[in-house]
């Protein structure tokens, strides 16, 4: 750090006494811009670490280098670390907010993103301190800067957090719609989907109509994702169940179980819907190929291209391309027959899973079990042959 003695430059804790390493920052402070009003003659740390966080907005600007920010910022952390536990609450959550509240552009999210992760990790244990909103914190930084990639905590730590933490469900919800956010301010639509469907679960039968809202986005999300096929498992949602009847419910299950003829009679119906919705219906059309393409599979082990071609309605010349593109889902494994103009299958996965599947998949299970049962029956009983003497 420029101007900066070694003795400030502590990474997050610092051994050095409170009152040299308070003078170290004050003068830094200064030198770029703030007026700290440090009274060194009380011994109220407290007081003067406050002082230190009012005046940190006018430090935090675009004209301080990247890396004397970072090491300033640790070492503001380490001197309110040195505040007696019991005093220690509002000082951490003042210090998180003016980091999130600190106006610098997008190269500076990473930095935030740092400070404030060590920020939880070091906060006392037996502290009293609000960590949900020091997380909050983070996680709107990573959103407000696009860069919610540098967090590197990821749901499952999360989730061990709030637990730990006896977060509130509310809070979690909001915590997952900030950080489904994040990753829809980079483009990341398979996180963005993930968090939604996490958010989602929170909810249950009688909260669900709060949720109308994200259940909309979730199911237009998913029909967009051109890497998500299977859909099934969101009709399960609570949420998504309160749209029964609408539209996109509509439009939802014709995605789960629909083929491409029947989204064609829905878009004729729906066009305007179709278009007000944020949903492209080219894009429709190719990912309903692709489906009718797999639920034809499941039940046939061979498909002419003629077949192929009027139930997908794509022309003969554009068949061997579909094709490909339907294999490179990993959806389907199939192999083309050109002389006698067909594809034949050799596995599927399964568009999606009924109650009649869970039924057939218990009789196999259960089918197993008695051959197994059956097997080792018959093992025990030729052990048991062997050892008689004869």
């Amino acid at each position: 750090m420029k101007d900066i003695p070694t003795t400030c430059v502590a990474a997050v804790y610092s051994e050095i006494e409170p009152k040299p390493q308070l003078k170290d920052i004050e003068k830094f402070m200064r030198d770029h811009g703030a007026e700290p009003v440090l009274d060194f003659s009380s011994e109220d740390l407290e007081s003067k670490v406050e002082s230190i966080i009012r005046e940190l907005r006018n430090v935090l600007k675009d004209s301080l280098l990247e890396s004397d920010m970072e090491m300033f910022l640790n070492s503001v952390m380490s001197l309110i670390l040195v505040v007696p536990e019991d005093k220690i609450n509002r000082p951490i959550l003042n210090f998180s907010e003016a980091i999130v509240n600190a106006n610098l552009p997008e190269k500076y999210g990473p930095i935030k993103i740092r400070v404030l992760t060590n920020l939880i990790y070091v906060i006392p244990e037996h502290a009293n301190t609000d960590k949900y909103r020091i997380l909050m914190d983070l996680i709107k930084c990573a959103r407000n800067h696009r860069c919610i990639n540098a967090v590197s905590v990821g749901i499952s730590q999360v989730k061990i957090w709030v637990k730990e933490w006896k977060v509130s469900n509310e809070q979690v919800q909001e915590l997952y719609r900030n950080m489904h956010e994040a990753y829809a301010a980079i483009g990341d639509s398979t996180n963005a989907l993930q968090l939604l469907l996490e958010l989602l679960g929170t909810y249950t039968k009688e909260t669900a109509s709060k949720a109308r809202t994200d259940a909309f986005k979730c199911i237009i999300n998913s029909i967009n994702d051109p890497n998500v096929f299977i859909m099934d498992h969101l009709l399960l949602l609570e949420p998504i169940k309160v749209l029964e009847g609408e539209n996109i419910h509509k439009l939802l299950n014709i995605f789960v179980l629909g083929r491409l003829q029947d989204y064609l009679e829905f878009y004729s119906k729906q066009k305007s819907f179709i278009e007000s919705s944020g949903i492209k219906h080219e894009r429709n059309l190719t990912k309903m190929r692709l489906l009718t393409f797999l639920q034809t599979a499941e039940s046939q082990k061979e498909l002419t291209f003629d077949a192929i071609e009027k139930e997908m309605q794509i022309p003969s010349d554009d068949i061997e391309s579909f094709i490909i593109e339907a294999v490179r889902t990993k959806m389907i494994r199939c192999k083309i027959d050109h002389l006698a103009r067909k594809v034949i299958i050799d596995s599927t996965a399964q568009r999606s899973f009924t109650k009649q599947h869970w039924i057939s998949l218990k009789e196999k299970l259960e089918s197993w079990k008695s051959n197994l049962t059956m097997i080792n029956n018959n093992l025990h009983t030729l052990l048991n042959a062997r050892a008689v003497p004869t």
